[in-house]
């Protein structure tokens, strides 16, 4: 096959770039952060250093090169939800937070995501980037478990997170990811490291509500495969809830009783009371604050109290009014849609719909249309993970440090499989051939 000019060009610079890219997978996963304040911010991860120092290279060389026209943009819905962000930041309080939370967006969503799925342009980048996320994840995982068998808190096992519903919320992304492919490739290998990486992520997530968002998507995605495979994981997860149950505390507590038992416990969580008085039960903060954020959306309902405003109002009078209210509530527990709806309002409520369901659907479209094996798991991977975004945010939210880069490269994986293809550089039985075959020429 050869190449035209315009798609060597491409190549080339896509050649310097990818190595780093993929750096940048490996380092992605972490909260390590440099905070300007100790206290209020903004922490700057180190991660997305290297991602706007990459995206700037890779800006700079679409432009000297004349490639925007060659470049796949944000779905219609992202622009929606920064143009949203950007119009509710006048009403907003914290112009700090509002610009923060602003350039957030701009970068994950619209930079970092046009960068991905720019340089994810063929099957075999499409597999180095799933190895690198693999091999990410795993390191991950394994700190997860030293720290699983070291401390006694649940709330510490956290991996290279700053707690455990940021960590769980990352393997409830990624872990669909990798039980779509490892239920439709032949390579026993990868398939053997996947399942692991799986099982022991799922014992690893002492987050209950994320846990549970993770064993509903990967029981869907069996079901899609067939009768089969969903005995398979029904009586595999059988044997799992029989070992962790009677021999893993920690993860009977997390899943199990602390996800059933609705009040606060532990000394941080009691109000301050009078000497001899006994304080009453207090309902967890995490469901109490769906009130006051809804009275927020009520009170402002087109723009919401201002972008990145929401943790300023969230605790007011006018919106929690008389709700019993505990010193402080467990972190990264907030409803994303109810942040969202309170500080930008219905209009950015719906554009965050809309951005989830747009991804949800390429994806569901790509597995319609894969051709081999490898492609369909693919397919069916990044809409496994597509759900598990969309519903893992109901409990906690995936804008965060450290797990924005991940969301921004599956659904860049999912942008640019579903304007190229799949499966389109492999032989007939679904075997990998070479980079230079692989090559998909753009349009």
């Amino acid at each position: 096959m050869s190449e035209t000019p315009r798609n060597s060009a491409t190549r080339s610079e896509g050649d310097l770039l990818w190595p780093a890219a993929l750096l940048l997978i490996l380092v992605a996963p972490t909260q390590i952060s440099y905070a300007l304040d100790p206290k209020d911010g903004p922490f700057i991860l180190y991660a997305d250093l290297l991602a706007a120092l990459l995206a700037g290279i890779w800006f700079i060389s679409v432009l000297v090169r004349r490639r925007m026209g060659q470049i796949i943009m944000p779905p219609l819905a992202t622009w929606a939800l920064l143009g949203v962000a950007i119009l509710s930041a006048a009403g907003a309080t914290s112009l700090k937070s509002s610009v923060v939370e602003i350039a957030q967006l701009v970068l994950y969503f619209v930079v970092v995501f046009a960068m991905f799925a720019d340089l994810v342009h063929s099957q075999h980048r499409m597999m180095l980037t799933v190895k690198a996320l693999m091999l990410s994840t795993t390191v991950v995982v394994i700190v997860a478990l030293y720290q699983y068998f070291t401390t006694d808190d649940p709330a510490l096992v956290r991996g290279t997170f700053g707690n455990r519903n940021v960590y769980s919320g990352f393997l409830a992304m990624v872990l669909p990811l990798f039980y779509g492919m490892s239920v439709w490739i032949d390579d026993r290998n990868q398939r053997v490291w996947m399942v692991g990486l799986i099982v022991v992520g799922a014992v690893t997530m002492l987050a209950g509500p994320q846990f549970w968002c993770l064993i509903i998507v990967l029981a869907a995605m069996s079901a899609l495969r067939g009768s089969r495979t969903l005995g398979i994981f029904m009586l595999s997860a059988a044997v799992f809830f029989a070992v962790t149950i009677p021999l893993l505390p920690k993860t009977r507590t997390a899943v199990f009783g602390e996800l059933a038992d609705v009040y606060e416990r532990g000394e941080a969580y009691k109000q301050l009371t009078m000497p001899g008085e006994e304080a009453p039960p207090l309902i967890k903060k995490r469901w109490l604050e769906w009130q006051p954020a809804l009275t927020m959306t009520a009170e402002k309902l087109l723009f919401g109290v201002g972008v990145g405003d929401y943790q300023i109002n969230i605790g007011m009078s006018e919106y929690y009014g008389f709700l019993p209210n505990a010193k402080k509530s467990e972190p990264d527990t907030n409803n994303l849609y109810l942040v969202i709806a309170s500080s930008m309002g219905l209009l950015g409520l719906v554009a965050l719909v809309l951005f989830m369901g747009y991804f949800v659907g390429a994806a569901r479209r790509l597995w319609r249309k894969a051709g081999n094996p490898w492609a369909l798991g693919l397919a069916a991977g990044m809409a496994g993970s597509a759900w598990a975004i969309a519903l893992t945010n109901i409990f906690g939210s995936l804008f965060v440090r450290g797990n924005s880069l991940i969301w921004a490269l599956l659904f860049a994986m999912i942008a640019s499989a579903h304007v190229r293809g799949l499966g389109r550089g492999s032989d007939e039985q679904g075997t990998d051939v070479s980079d230079s075959e692989m090559l998909v020429e753009e349009e």
